[in-house]
């Protein structure tokens, strides 16, 4: 049988024009929770055998209505959002400039590239490729759902699918859009869905 995977980028966020890595954890907004909910109901006949959430507030928020129906939870480093070092926290605006140059430089394939005391891509891809790698070894089958971000899933979409990083905003989701992914008893991969909000109709 063939495993299939739901990657939801968590719900919209108070601040949400500060650059959010790891150091700076926030709360969801009143539309985040909404589409937490829309999510848990637009999903409600898929059998998950399994909840897995990054451990940041923002993403457990978004995966609670799920855990709530009485689904197993797992929480997963692998899946947390890239550490943005010292910029973490920080309004958009004032490192925009240099974060369009690192953008630039992994574009370039300079992987190991990475913001003041931040994680390079490489580091990020490493843990969200083993991460994926674990799932597929405790659930071979069956339908997974993982609440993650959007760094990571841009980066990690794009590499899945052969693309290269400067085609990664191909897999730009916003706040709280969903991808679908299913991974046959061979090993390949491919998409049923990208970035779609809660009212695609499964």
């Amino acid at each position: 049988m063939c495993q299939q995977l739901f990657l939801l980028r968590h719900g919209e966020v108070e601040g949400r024009n500060l650059i959010l890595g790891q150091r700076c954890d926030v709360f969801l907004s009143e539309e985040g929770r909404m589409q937490a909910q829309a999510w848990a109901s637009a999903l409600a006949e898929v059998p998950f055998q399994v909840v897995v959430s990054s451990p940041a507030r923002r993403a457990q928020e978004t995966a609670q209505p799920f855990w709530e129906r009485g689904l197993p939870a797992l929480q997963l480093p692998h899946f947390q959002e890239m550490s943005w070092g010292r910029w973490d926290g920080h309004p958009y605006e004032t490192y925009k400039s240099d974060l369009q140059a690192l953008q630039a430089q992994w574009e370039a394939s300079r992987l190991e590239a990475a913001a003041p005391e931040g994680e390079s891509l490489r580091a990020l891809l490493d843990r969200a490729q083993e991460g994926l790698r674990l799932l597929s070894a405790l659930y071979p089958s069956g339908s997974v759902l993982v609440v993650t971000h959007g760094q990571l899933l841009r980066a990690l979409l794009c590499t899945l699918f052969g693309y290269p990083l400067a085609e990664q905003w191909t897999f730009h989701h916003r706040r709280g859009q969903l991808s679908w992914l299913v991974r046959s008893t061979g090993g390949g991969i491919y998409l049923r869905a990208l970035a779609v909000d809660a009212d695609w109709p499964f």
